[in-house]
C-alpha cells in the first residue's frame, strides 16, 4: 500500500512539473519498489532500447503498450498469459523464459507487427503457433509435441530438449538457417511436410 501511494504522489509531482525525472530517479527506494513500479513512474510516452523486468514476481501481463521498447526482458516470472494489446510499441526482441507457461500459445499475425526476436524456453508449453514471421525462436525446455511457425524470415531456431517431438515436425528443417535440436528425437534427422525422399 505504501508503494503505490508513493508511485501515486510522485506521478503527481511529475506531471505538475514539481519534480523532474533525475530528482525522482534519485530519490527512489529502490528497495521498497519493484522494477515494473520503476517503470511505471516513467512517463507513458518514454522510448527505451531495453528494459529489464526479470525476476520481478510479476504474475499478471502488465500493460505496457503506453511506453516503446525495443527489448523486454520478462523471464524468471510468474506469468501464464500474453496479452498481446499489453505489448510496448517497436518491440522486436521479448523474453518470456522461466515463466509458467503451458499447453498451446499462438501469436497470430500482425498483433506484435516489429517482433524479431522470441525467447519462450524454460516453460511448460506442449503446442506453440506463431504466425509473425520472426528470425529468432528459442522453445528449448519445454513439452513442445507440435511447432507452427512461418518460415519467412527465420534464421535461428532452438527447439532443445523437447522430448515428445517426433523426427515428423510441422515446420521444415531444411528452411531454417541453424537449428538446435538437442535431445529431440532421439538424434533422428527431422522431417518436414515438404520432405519426399526419406535418404537412410
Amino acid at each position: 500500500m505504501k508503494n503505490i501511494i508513493y508511485i501515486l504522489l510522485v506521478s503527481f509531482l511529475l506531471s505538475c512539473g514539481m519534480m523532474s525525472k533525475k530528482e525522482v530517479i534519485d530519490q527512489l527506494p529502490t528497495n521498497e519498489l519493484t522494477k515494473l513500479e520503476t517503470l511505471f513512474l516513467l512517463p507513458y510516452d518514454s522510448v527505451m532500447d531495453y528494459y529489464d523486468l526479470s525476476n520481478d514476481s510479476i504474475v499478471n501481463f502488465p500493460d505496457l503498450s503506453a511506453f516503446t521498447i525495443k527489448s523486454l526482458d520478462l523471464s524468471h516470472n510468474l506469468l501464464d498469459t500474453i496479452n498481446p494489446l499489453f505489448l510496448p510499441k517497436g518491440l522486436e526482441k521479448l523474453n518470456l523464459s522461466h515463466n509458467l507457461y503451458c499447453g498451446f500459445i499462438l501469436i497470430r499475425k500482425n498483433t506484435v507487427p516489429y517482433l524479431k526476436e522470441l525467447d519462450m524456453s524454460h516453460n511448460a508449453l506442449n503446442r506453440i503457433d506463431i504466425s509473425p514471421p520472426l528470425y529468432r525462436i528459442n522453445v528449448s525446455y519445454n513439452d513442445l509435441a507440435i511447432i507452427d511457425l512461418n518460415h519467412k524470415n527465420i534464421q535461428y531456431l532452438d527447439i532443445s530438449y523437447n522430448s515428445d517431438i517426433s523426427e515428423r515436425v510441422s515446420f521444415e528443417p531444411l528452411w531454417i538457417d541453424t537449428l538446435v535440436r538437442d535431445g529431440v528425437a532421439d538424434g533422428k534427422r527431422l522431417l518436414g511436410p515438404m520432405t519426399d525422399i526419406v535418404i537412410e
